[in-house]
Protein backbone atom coordinates (compact mmCIF):
# COMPACT_ATOMS: atom_id res chain seq x y z
CA UNK A 1 0.00 0.00 0.00
CA UNK A 2 1.69 2.74 -0.98
CA UNK A 3 1.89 5.50 1.18
CA UNK A 4 2.83 9.53 -1.01
CA UNK A 5 1.66 11.06 2.00
CA UNK A 6 4.29 14.17 3.13
CA UNK A 7 5.78 13.89 6.26
CA UNK A 8 4.90 17.12 7.85
CA UNK A 9 1.18 15.55 7.43
CA UNK A 10 2.05 12.55 9.74
CA UNK A 11 0.92 12.65 13.13
CA UNK A 12 4.02 11.11 14.42
CA UNK A 13 6.64 13.15 12.38
CA UNK A 14 9.45 15.04 14.05
CA UNK A 15 11.72 17.53 12.82
CA UNK A 16 13.18 20.17 14.96
CA UNK A 17 14.51 22.18 11.76
CA UNK A 18 11.37 23.10 10.48
CA UNK A 19 9.81 26.52 12.16
CA UNK A 20 5.73 26.22 12.18
CA UNK A 21 2.90 28.64 13.88
CA UNK A 22 -0.11 27.52 15.20
CA UNK A 23 -3.60 29.58 15.45
CA UNK A 24 -6.03 28.24 17.83
CA UNK A 25 -9.73 28.93 16.72
CA UNK A 26 -12.92 28.80 18.42
CA UNK A 27 -15.64 28.49 16.44
CA UNK A 28 -19.02 28.35 17.00
CA UNK A 29 -21.63 26.51 15.03
CA UNK A 30 -23.19 27.70 11.72
CA UNK A 31 -26.36 26.27 12.47
CA UNK A 32 -27.50 23.90 15.08
CA UNK A 33 -31.22 22.88 15.70
CA UNK A 34 -33.07 20.84 18.79
CA UNK A 35 -36.27 18.86 19.03
CA UNK A 36 -37.02 18.30 21.88
CA UNK A 37 -37.12 14.87 23.10
CA UNK A 38 -36.00 13.51 20.13
CA UNK A 39 -32.55 14.95 18.28
CA UNK A 40 -29.96 17.62 17.18
CA UNK A 41 -28.37 18.61 14.65
CA UNK A 42 -25.21 20.99 14.01
CA UNK A 43 -23.27 21.62 11.29
CA UNK A 44 -19.71 23.92 11.04
CA UNK A 45 -17.91 24.99 8.39
CA UNK A 46 -13.92 25.38 9.19
CA UNK A 47 -12.60 28.50 8.28
CA UNK A 48 -9.86 28.25 6.36
CA UNK A 49 -6.53 28.93 7.65
CA UNK A 50 -3.12 28.14 7.82
CA UNK A 51 -1.52 24.71 5.83
CA UNK A 52 -3.44 22.49 7.85
CA UNK A 53 -5.86 21.32 10.24
CA UNK A 54 -4.19 19.48 13.11
CA UNK A 55 -5.03 16.62 14.78
CA UNK A 56 -5.84 18.12 18.44
CA UNK A 57 -8.93 19.44 17.82
CA UNK A 58 -11.90 19.66 20.30
CA UNK A 59 -15.73 19.47 19.63
CA UNK A 60 -17.43 21.18 23.10
CA UNK A 61 -21.33 21.64 24.30
CA UNK A 62 -23.45 22.14 27.14
CA UNK A 63 -26.47 20.72 28.71
CA UNK A 64 -29.11 22.26 30.29
CA UNK A 65 -32.32 20.75 31.94
CA UNK A 66 -35.16 22.92 32.13
CA UNK A 67 -37.00 20.96 35.37
CA UNK A 68 -33.89 21.95 37.66
CA UNK A 69 -35.43 23.14 40.73
CA UNK A 70 -33.00 22.20 43.88
CA UNK A 71 -34.86 24.83 45.83
CA UNK A 72 -38.05 23.37 45.73
CA UNK A 73 -37.74 19.91 44.26
CA UNK A 74 -35.31 16.71 45.24
CA UNK A 75 -34.76 15.53 41.65
CA UNK A 76 -31.52 15.51 39.53
CA UNK A 77 -30.74 13.94 36.72
CA UNK A 78 -27.08 13.05 35.58
CA UNK A 79 -24.96 11.53 33.03
CA UNK A 80 -23.70 7.81 32.87
CA UNK A 81 -20.90 7.41 35.28
CA UNK A 82 -19.00 5.39 32.87
CA UNK A 83 -19.47 7.07 29.85
CA UNK A 84 -19.92 10.66 31.34
CA UNK A 85 -21.53 12.86 28.32
CA UNK A 86 -19.83 11.31 25.21
CA UNK A 87 -23.39 9.69 24.51
CA UNK A 88 -25.04 12.52 23.80
CA UNK A 89 -23.08 12.25 20.27
CA UNK A 90 -25.04 10.03 17.64
CA UNK A 91 -23.28 9.95 14.76
CA UNK A 92 -20.65 12.24 12.79
CA UNK A 93 -19.74 13.09 9.14
CA UNK A 94 -16.44 14.99 8.15
CA UNK A 95 -16.29 16.57 4.53
CA UNK A 96 -14.15 18.07 2.32
CA UNK A 97 -14.51 19.88 -1.05
CA UNK A 98 -18.25 17.77 -1.18
CA UNK A 99 -16.65 14.66 -0.28
CA UNK A 100 -17.50 12.14 2.65
CA UNK A 101 -14.24 11.83 3.95
CA UNK A 102 -15.49 10.12 7.47
CA UNK A 103 -18.52 9.09 8.79
CA UNK A 104 -18.51 7.37 12.45
CA UNK A 105 -22.40 6.28 13.62
CA UNK A 106 -22.92 5.37 17.11
CA UNK A 107 -19.99 7.58 18.03
CA UNK A 108 -20.51 8.21 21.32
CA UNK A 109 -20.74 4.57 22.53
CA UNK A 110 -17.25 3.68 20.50
CA UNK A 111 -15.79 6.71 22.16
CA UNK A 112 -17.15 5.14 26.06
CA UNK A 113 -15.69 1.94 24.22
CA UNK A 114 -12.51 3.42 23.71
CA UNK A 115 -12.13 5.37 26.69
CA UNK A 116 -12.19 2.17 28.59
CA UNK A 117 -8.42 1.49 27.52
CA UNK A 118 -7.29 4.77 29.17
CA UNK A 119 -5.97 4.13 32.38
CA UNK A 120 -7.84 4.64 35.85
CA UNK A 121 -5.95 7.69 36.89
CA UNK A 122 -6.39 9.47 34.10
CA UNK A 123 -10.18 8.06 33.70
CA UNK A 124 -10.60 10.19 37.19
CA UNK A 125 -8.29 13.16 37.02
CA UNK A 126 -9.17 13.87 32.74
CA UNK A 127 -11.85 12.26 31.63
CA UNK A 128 -14.32 12.59 34.28
CA UNK A 129 -13.49 16.35 34.46
CA UNK A 130 -14.00 16.65 30.22
CA UNK A 131 -17.03 14.59 30.35
CA UNK A 132 -19.19 14.77 33.62
CA UNK A 133 -18.74 11.38 34.63
CA UNK A 134 -17.74 9.66 37.54
CA UNK A 135 -15.46 6.74 37.72
CA UNK A 136 -13.58 6.33 41.07
CA UNK A 137 -14.39 3.69 43.29
CA UNK A 138 -12.32 1.70 46.31
CA UNK A 139 -12.82 -1.88 47.43
CA UNK A 140 -14.84 -2.12 50.95
CA UNK A 141 -12.12 -2.98 53.98
CA UNK A 142 -14.88 -4.66 56.19
CA UNK A 143 -16.18 -7.02 53.04
CA UNK A 144 -13.44 -6.53 50.11
CA UNK A 145 -16.23 -5.76 47.79
CA UNK A 146 -15.67 -3.46 44.65
CA UNK A 147 -17.73 -0.19 46.16
CA UNK A 148 -18.81 2.65 43.80
CA UNK A 149 -17.73 5.75 45.02
CA UNK A 150 -21.17 8.22 45.66
CA UNK A 151 -21.74 11.38 43.66
CA UNK A 152 -21.45 14.63 44.85
CA UNK A 153 -24.66 15.83 47.01
CA UNK A 154 -26.15 19.11 45.82
CA UNK A 155 -24.03 22.27 46.77
CA UNK A 156 -20.41 20.09 46.61
CA UNK A 157 -17.99 20.67 44.44
CA UNK A 158 -18.12 18.31 41.32
CA UNK A 159 -22.40 18.31 41.79
CA UNK A 160 -22.81 16.37 38.18
CA UNK A 161 -26.54 17.08 37.53
CA UNK A 162 -27.11 19.40 34.54
CA UNK A 163 -28.91 23.03 35.61
CA UNK A 164 -31.53 24.91 33.88
CA UNK A 165 -29.04 28.13 33.38
CA UNK A 166 -26.83 28.11 29.97
CA UNK A 167 -24.35 30.02 32.13
CA UNK A 168 -23.75 27.90 34.81
CA UNK A 169 -24.68 24.16 33.80
CA UNK A 170 -22.33 21.06 32.94
CA UNK A 171 -19.83 21.57 29.77
CA UNK A 172 -18.39 18.67 28.20
CA UNK A 173 -15.20 18.12 25.66
CA UNK A 174 -14.49 15.20 22.95
CA UNK A 175 -11.14 14.82 20.61
CA UNK A 176 -11.76 15.32 17.13
CA UNK A 177 -9.36 12.56 16.55
CA UNK A 178 -12.13 10.37 18.34
CA UNK A 179 -14.78 11.68 15.94
CA UNK A 180 -13.15 10.80 13.21
CA UNK A 181 -10.33 8.19 13.03
CA UNK A 182 -8.71 10.19 9.68
CA UNK A 183 -7.37 12.32 12.20
CA UNK A 184 -5.34 9.64 13.88
CA UNK A 185 -3.66 9.16 10.52
CA UNK A 186 -2.95 12.41 9.09
CA UNK A 187 -3.58 15.99 9.10
CA UNK A 188 -5.91 17.71 6.70
CA UNK A 189 -4.09 20.08 4.13
CA UNK A 190 -6.75 23.28 4.30
CA UNK A 191 -5.72 24.82 1.22
CA UNK A 192 -7.79 22.50 -1.00
CA UNK A 193 -10.73 24.45 -2.92
CA UNK A 194 -14.00 23.73 -1.57
CA UNK A 195 -15.10 23.64 2.00
CA UNK A 196 -14.40 21.61 5.00
CA UNK A 197 -17.86 20.75 6.56
CA UNK A 198 -18.30 19.07 10.06
CA UNK A 199 -21.83 17.86 10.96
CA UNK A 200 -22.65 16.36 14.17
CA UNK A 201 -26.21 14.56 15.39
CA UNK A 202 -27.03 14.87 18.78
CA UNK A 203 -28.80 11.87 20.63
CA UNK A 204 -31.96 13.95 22.17
CA UNK A 205 -33.49 10.72 23.66
CA UNK A 206 -33.88 10.48 27.41
CA UNK A 207 -33.47 7.41 28.43
CA UNK A 208 -30.46 6.73 26.31
CA UNK A 209 -28.45 9.51 28.09
CA UNK A 210 -29.74 10.45 31.57
CA UNK A 211 -29.59 8.87 34.77
CA UNK A 212 -32.47 9.91 37.36
CA UNK A 213 -31.92 10.45 41.60
CA UNK A 214 -33.64 11.93 43.88
CA UNK A 215 -36.62 11.69 46.91
CA UNK A 216 -39.05 13.06 43.90
CA UNK A 217 -40.31 10.35 40.32
CA UNK A 218 -39.88 11.86 37.26
CA UNK A 219 -42.84 12.34 34.65
CA UNK A 220 -42.58 12.78 31.27
CA UNK A 221 -42.15 16.50 31.36
CA UNK A 222 -39.29 16.66 33.27
CA UNK A 223 -37.37 13.69 30.74
CA UNK A 224 -36.23 16.21 28.42
CA UNK A 225 -32.91 18.27 28.40
CA UNK A 226 -31.14 20.18 25.26
CA UNK A 227 -27.34 20.11 23.88
CA UNK A 228 -26.54 23.94 23.67
CA UNK A 229 -23.53 26.04 22.12
CA UNK A 230 -21.73 23.16 21.11
CA UNK A 231 -18.64 24.89 19.38
CA UNK A 232 -15.06 23.76 17.90
CA UNK A 233 -11.69 24.47 19.10
CA UNK A 234 -9.32 24.17 16.38
CA UNK A 235 -5.39 24.44 15.52
CA UNK A 236 -4.05 25.34 12.26
CA UNK A 237 -0.63 25.13 11.50
CA UNK A 238 0.97 27.05 8.78
CA UNK A 239 4.20 25.37 8.01
CA UNK A 240 7.80 27.65 6.76
CA UNK A 241 7.14 28.98 3.34
CA UNK A 242 9.54 26.47 1.38
CA UNK A 243 7.71 23.53 3.50
CA UNK A 244 4.22 25.17 2.54
CA UNK A 245 5.11 25.59 -0.95
CA UNK A 246 6.21 22.26 -1.53
CA UNK A 247 3.09 20.79 0.34
CA UNK A 248 1.10 23.15 -2.34
CA UNK A 249 3.31 22.03 -5.43
CA UNK A 250 1.99 18.15 -4.63
CA UNK A 251 -1.16 18.81 -3.84
CA UNK A 252 -1.83 20.66 -7.43
CA UNK A 253 0.37 18.10 -9.47
CA UNK A 254 -0.71 15.47 -11.22
CA UNK A 255 1.39 12.94 -9.48
CA UNK A 256 -0.78 14.24 -6.25
CA UNK A 257 -0.59 12.15 -3.16
CA UNK A 258 -2.32 9.60 -1.57
CA UNK A 259 -3.35 9.40 2.08
CA UNK A 260 -4.05 5.51 3.06
CA UNK A 261 -6.53 6.44 6.55
CA UNK A 262 -8.77 4.15 8.76
CA UNK A 263 -12.42 4.32 9.16
CA UNK A 264 -14.98 3.01 11.53
CA UNK A 265 -18.24 1.56 9.75
CA UNK A 266 -21.15 0.69 11.95
CA UNK A 267 -22.96 -3.16 11.24
CA UNK A 268 -25.99 -3.16 13.46
CA UNK A 269 -27.92 -6.74 13.96
CA UNK A 270 -29.63 -8.55 16.45
CA UNK A 271 -28.99 -11.83 18.21
CA UNK A 272 -32.75 -13.88 18.04
CA UNK A 273 -34.57 -14.40 21.59
CA UNK A 274 -34.38 -17.80 22.39
CA UNK A 275 -38.02 -19.22 23.46
CA UNK A 276 -37.31 -21.91 26.27
CA UNK A 277 -34.89 -22.39 29.09
CA UNK A 278 -31.58 -24.68 28.48
CA UNK A 279 -31.69 -23.45 25.08
CA UNK A 280 -28.41 -23.25 22.35
CA UNK A 281 -28.99 -20.08 19.76
CA UNK A 282 -26.03 -19.71 17.37
CA UNK A 283 -26.12 -16.84 14.79
CA UNK A 284 -23.88 -16.10 11.70
CA UNK A 285 -23.94 -11.92 10.81
CA UNK A 286 -22.34 -11.48 7.12
CA UNK A 287 -20.84 -8.07 7.77
CA UNK A 288 -19.42 -7.87 4.43
CA UNK A 289 -16.15 -5.85 3.44
CA UNK A 290 -15.47 -7.89 0.24
CA UNK A 291 -12.37 -6.71 -1.35
CA UNK A 292 -11.98 -4.19 1.08
CA UNK A 293 -8.53 -4.00 4.02
CA UNK A 294 -9.80 -4.59 7.41
CA UNK A 295 -8.07 -3.83 10.56
CA UNK A 296 -9.73 -4.27 13.59
CA UNK A 297 -13.39 -5.39 14.27
CA UNK A 298 -15.07 -4.41 17.55
CA UNK A 299 -18.74 -5.81 19.38
CA UNK A 300 -20.97 -4.17 21.79
CA UNK A 301 -24.27 -6.44 22.70
CA UNK A 302 -27.31 -4.62 24.17
CA UNK A 303 -29.67 -6.34 25.86
CA UNK A 304 -33.57 -5.59 25.93
CA UNK A 305 -33.85 -5.49 29.72
CA UNK A 306 -33.46 -1.89 31.17
CA UNK A 307 -30.51 0.19 32.40
CA UNK A 308 -31.13 2.12 34.92
CA UNK A 309 -27.42 3.24 35.92
CA UNK A 310 -25.63 2.45 32.20
CA UNK A 311 -28.66 2.90 30.43
CA UNK A 312 -27.14 1.74 26.75
CA UNK A 313 -23.86 2.64 27.29
CA UNK A 314 -23.22 -0.99 28.36
CA UNK A 315 -21.90 -4.31 26.67
CA UNK A 316 -24.11 -7.45 28.21
CA UNK A 317 -22.39 -11.20 28.56
CA UNK A 318 -24.12 -13.45 27.07
CA UNK A 319 -24.58 -17.22 29.18
CA UNK A 320 -22.16 -19.58 27.74
CA UNK A 321 -20.68 -17.17 25.15
CA UNK A 322 -18.61 -17.68 21.99
CA UNK A 323 -16.80 -16.19 19.55
CA UNK A 324 -15.69 -16.75 15.79
CA UNK A 325 -14.90 -14.42 12.99
CA UNK A 326 -14.89 -15.88 9.47
CA UNK A 327 -12.45 -14.15 7.23
CA UNK A 328 -11.29 -15.26 3.41
CA UNK A 329 -13.70 -19.03 4.46
CA UNK A 330 -11.61 -19.47 7.23
CA UNK A 331 -11.58 -19.61 10.86
CA UNK A 332 -9.29 -16.37 12.26
CA UNK A 333 -9.12 -18.61 15.88
CA UNK A 334 -8.83 -22.87 15.50
CA UNK A 335 -11.64 -23.01 17.79
CA UNK A 336 -14.05 -20.61 19.05
CA UNK A 337 -13.50 -18.46 21.58
CA UNK A 338 -15.53 -19.40 24.83
CA UNK A 339 -13.36 -18.41 28.18
CA UNK A 340 -13.84 -14.88 29.26
CA UNK A 341 -10.11 -14.69 30.60
CA UNK A 342 -9.52 -14.93 26.54
CA UNK A 343 -12.42 -12.64 25.11
CA UNK A 344 -11.05 -10.15 27.59
CA UNK A 345 -7.11 -10.46 26.14
CA UNK A 346 -8.35 -10.38 22.39
CA UNK A 347 -10.15 -7.14 23.54
CA UNK A 348 -7.06 -5.54 24.49
CA UNK A 349 -4.81 -6.67 22.08
CA UNK A 350 -7.26 -5.33 19.38
CA UNK A 351 -6.84 -1.87 20.95
CA UNK A 352 -2.97 -2.58 21.56
CA UNK A 353 -3.26 -1.68 25.26
CA UNK A 354 -4.92 -3.32 28.58
CA UNK A 355 -8.83 -2.90 29.17
CA UNK A 356 -9.40 -0.97 32.54
CA UNK A 357 -12.54 -2.07 33.26
CA UNK A 358 -14.07 -2.65 36.74
CA UNK A 359 -13.10 -6.51 38.68
CA UNK A 360 -16.83 -8.73 37.50
CA UNK A 361 -17.66 -6.54 34.75
CA UNK A 362 -16.55 -9.20 32.42
CA UNK A 363 -18.25 -12.08 34.10
CA UNK A 364 -21.36 -13.37 34.49
CA UNK A 365 -24.56 -11.48 33.90
CA UNK A 366 -26.58 -10.01 37.11
CA UNK A 367 -26.76 -10.84 40.60
CA UNK A 368 -24.88 -13.99 42.03
CA UNK A 369 -25.51 -15.90 45.07
CA UNK A 370 -23.16 -16.19 48.05
CA UNK A 371 -19.22 -15.01 47.53
CA UNK A 372 -19.82 -15.02 43.77
CA UNK A 373 -20.51 -11.08 43.96
CA UNK A 374 -17.87 -8.71 43.73
CA UNK A 375 -19.88 -5.29 43.93
CA UNK A 376 -21.30 -3.84 46.74
CA UNK A 377 -24.96 -3.29 46.70
CA UNK A 378 -25.77 0.21 46.76
CA UNK A 379 -25.03 4.01 45.42
CA UNK A 380 -26.02 6.94 45.49
CA UNK A 381 -26.32 9.30 42.42
CA UNK A 382 -26.77 13.51 42.65
CA UNK A 383 -29.64 14.43 44.89
CA UNK A 384 -30.02 17.23 47.61
CA UNK A 385 -28.48 15.04 50.61
CA UNK A 386 -26.68 11.58 51.55
CA UNK A 387 -29.24 9.24 52.50
CA UNK A 388 -32.01 10.68 50.71
CA UNK A 389 -32.43 8.17 48.38
CA UNK A 390 -30.24 4.98 48.19
CA UNK A 391 -29.99 3.07 44.75
CA UNK A 392 -29.54 -0.82 45.72
CA UNK A 393 -29.55 -2.48 41.97
CA UNK A 394 -25.89 -1.64 41.64
CA UNK A 395 -24.73 -5.60 40.68
CA UNK A 396 -27.72 -6.56 38.90
CA UNK A 397 -27.04 -3.24 36.61
CA UNK A 398 -22.94 -3.44 36.79
CA UNK A 399 -21.89 -7.11 36.95
CA UNK A 400 -21.18 -8.35 33.34
CA UNK A 401 -22.56 -5.36 31.74
CA UNK A 402 -18.90 -4.07 30.21
CA UNK A 403 -18.03 -6.81 28.25
CA UNK A 404 -17.25 -5.66 24.75
CA UNK A 405 -15.49 -8.12 22.22
CA UNK A 406 -12.62 -7.51 19.85
CA UNK A 407 -10.79 -8.88 17.18
CA UNK A 408 -7.21 -7.53 15.86
CA UNK A 409 -6.89 -8.56 11.95
CA UNK A 410 -3.01 -6.66 12.21
CA UNK A 411 -0.66 -8.37 10.23
CA UNK A 412 2.38 -7.56 12.16
CA UNK A 413 1.85 -7.97 16.38
CA UNK A 414 4.37 -6.84 18.92
CA UNK A 415 6.64 -3.59 18.82
CA UNK A 416 6.27 -1.11 21.29
CA UNK A 417 2.47 0.34 22.12
CA UNK A 418 0.74 1.42 18.80
CA UNK A 419 3.36 0.96 16.68
CA UNK A 420 1.75 -0.99 14.23
CA UNK A 421 -1.83 0.03 14.88
CA UNK A 422 -1.30 1.58 11.30
CA UNK A 423 -3.48 1.52 8.06
CA UNK A 424 -0.84 -0.68 6.02
CA UNK A 425 -0.82 -3.24 8.64
CA UNK A 426 -4.63 -4.72 7.67
CA UNK A 427 -5.68 -7.89 5.85
CA UNK A 428 -7.20 -8.03 2.44
CA UNK A 429 -11.23 -9.30 2.27
CA UNK A 430 -11.46 -11.54 -0.87
CA UNK A 431 -15.00 -11.85 -2.13
CA UNK A 432 -16.22 -14.11 0.82
CA UNK A 433 -17.62 -11.79 3.55
CA UNK A 434 -16.63 -11.80 6.71
CA UNK A 435 -18.52 -13.84 8.97
CA UNK A 436 -18.90 -12.86 12.87
CA UNK A 437 -20.28 -16.21 14.20
CA UNK A 438 -22.19 -15.79 17.91
CA UNK A 439 -23.25 -18.63 20.16
CA UNK A 440 -25.09 -18.20 23.33
CA UNK A 441 -27.66 -20.21 25.55
CA UNK A 442 -30.91 -19.31 27.58
CA UNK A 443 -30.31 -19.77 31.61
CA UNK A 444 -31.51 -23.39 33.00
CA UNK A 445 -32.95 -21.71 36.12
CA UNK A 446 -30.53 -22.37 38.41
CA UNK A 447 -30.01 -20.49 41.44
CA UNK A 448 -26.68 -18.25 40.22
CA UNK A 449 -28.81 -17.42 37.00
CA UNK A 450 -32.26 -16.37 38.67
CA UNK A 451 -31.40 -12.92 37.87
CA UNK A 452 -30.61 -13.35 34.75
CA UNK A 453 -32.74 -16.11 33.57
CA UNK A 454 -35.57 -14.01 31.83
CA UNK A 455 -33.02 -11.63 30.29
CA UNK A 456 -30.71 -14.52 29.00
CA UNK A 457 -34.03 -15.62 26.43
CA UNK A 458 -34.63 -11.95 25.16
CA UNK A 459 -33.10 -10.59 22.32
CA UNK A 460 -29.81 -8.91 21.92
CA UNK A 461 -28.94 -5.51 19.85
CA UNK A 462 -25.62 -5.57 18.28
CA UNK A 463 -23.24 -2.65 17.38
CA UNK A 464 -20.68 -3.93 15.62
CA UNK A 465 -17.73 -1.34 14.44
CA UNK A 466 -15.40 -2.71 11.47
CA UNK A 467 -12.12 -0.54 11.22
CA UNK A 468 -11.25 -0.74 7.29
CA UNK A 469 -8.81 1.36 5.57
CA UNK A 470 -9.76 4.21 2.67
CA UNK A 471 -7.23 6.16 0.84
CA UNK A 472 -7.66 10.69 0.04
CA UNK A 473 -6.59 11.11 -3.50
CA UNK A 474 -5.53 14.37 -4.11
CA UNK A 475 -4.29 15.55 -7.85
CA UNK A 476 -4.11 18.57 -9.42
CA UNK A 477 -5.81 20.32 -6.04
CA UNK A 478 -8.85 18.05 -6.39
CA UNK A 479 -9.78 15.74 -3.13
CA UNK A 480 -11.63 12.02 -3.87
CA UNK A 481 -11.69 8.91 -1.83
CA UNK A 482 -11.50 5.58 -2.83
CA UNK A 483 -11.65 1.94 -0.66
CA UNK A 484 -8.81 0.21 -0.05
Amino acid sequence: MDNMLPSVLQTNAVDENQSAQIESVIQEADNHSWVSGKFGKSKFVLAKKGSALSTDGVLMWKTIWASYAPDTTDRFASFVRTSGGCNLIKNCRLYMGGRLVSETREVGQKIALDNNFIPYDARVEILDEKLVGNSRYYYDKTDGLLTLANDKMYGEVGFRSPTANEGATLECAVRLDQLFPVLRDTMLPSTLSGDMIVEIDWEGEWAECMCESGATAFTDTERVFEVVRPRLHLDYITFADEVANALDAQINSAEGMTIPYRQQVLVKSNLNALVHNNTAGRQDIELGFSGRSVMKVYVQKVSSVANPLLRNTRSDGLLQEKLQLIVNNRNIFDREVEQVSEMYSYLGQTADKPAYLLAGTYNQVGTLTGNANTFATDIELPQLAVGTTTITSVRLNYQGRQRYLGINLAKVRGGSAGSNDTPSNSVQVGEAPIVLRMSYNSASGGTDEASNNGESKGAYSLNIWVECVRALVIRNGVLDTINM
